[in-house]
């Protein structure tokens, strides 16, 4: 799974970095800098944290390092790892364009304040490419992410389908949801997905929704995926 949107991200990374960055003046070819991800051999990538997954260093990290060299030949990479601090995931953003990263791979630890990392890329010409979590941001170049509309579906349909096998086993009703960080897309989506598959049950009181914690208030959590 892990390595199937690693495959689509270093296609978007190919699609950035097509194209020639030459530019001729009579019979001499000269070498114009890369703009807008254009003939990029550096490419930077940022991660959010490993508190809360271990996929991020132990699947995507070694992936990414390893699919983009293969993909984009000479090309190297530089690694940065948020720890969760979305001020930190900017300050490693702003040093890798100002060392010369000229394309960003960004799965943000805050999907609003990573705009101010795609505002100061677009500055420098630096494509953007959203890796598993959507940034709000009008500059942003691409979005690679798993189907998160049915990745809801087949949550709500698995709670539907093995309802009664849980209630025999615990002896309870009760249906609890827990929402994350409501800004996030990667939560948001397949929540509305997941509520969908399980309203036909509700709505019959086959099952009891007792909404213990509901979408958390809109004071910018960190987004996280369990």
């Amino acid at each position: 799974m892990f390595t199937m949107m690693a495959g689509i991200l270093v296609f978007s990374l190919l699609l950035a970095a097509c194209g020639s960055t030459s530019t001729t003046t009579g019979t001499t070819p000269t070498t114009a800098a890369v703009t807008n991800g254009k003939g990029c051999m550096k490419v930077g990538v940022l991660l959010p944290e490993t508190a809360t997954s271990a996929r991020w260093d132990g699947k995507d990290r070694p992936l990414l390092q390893s699919l983009i060299p293969k993909q984009l030949p000479g090309a190297t990479v530089d690694y940065n790892n948020a720890e969760g601090s979305a001020d930190t995931q900017q300050t490693q953003a702003q040093a890798d364009l100002t060392k010369g990263d000229c394309i960003l791979v960004l799965a943000s630890v805050d999907s609003i304040k990573s705009a101010a990392i795609v505002s100061a890329a677009k500055a420098k010409g630096v494509p953007v490419i959203a890796y598993d979590r959507l940034i709000y941001s009008a500059d942003l170049n691409y979005y690679v992410s798993f189907d998160n509309t049915k990745v809801g579906a087949l949550q709500g349909g698995y709670v539907a389908a093995h309802y009664q096998s849980f209630v025999t086993a615990n002896g309870t009703t009760n249906t609890v949801m827990i929402n994350g960080a409501m800004h996030c897309s990667f939560q948001r989506v397949p929540i509305a997905r997941l509520t969908r598959c399980l309203l036909p049950g509700l709505s019959k009181k086959s099952m009891s929704n007792s909404p213990l914690a509901g979408p958390m208030r809109p004071r910018r959590p960190r987004c996280r995926r369990h």
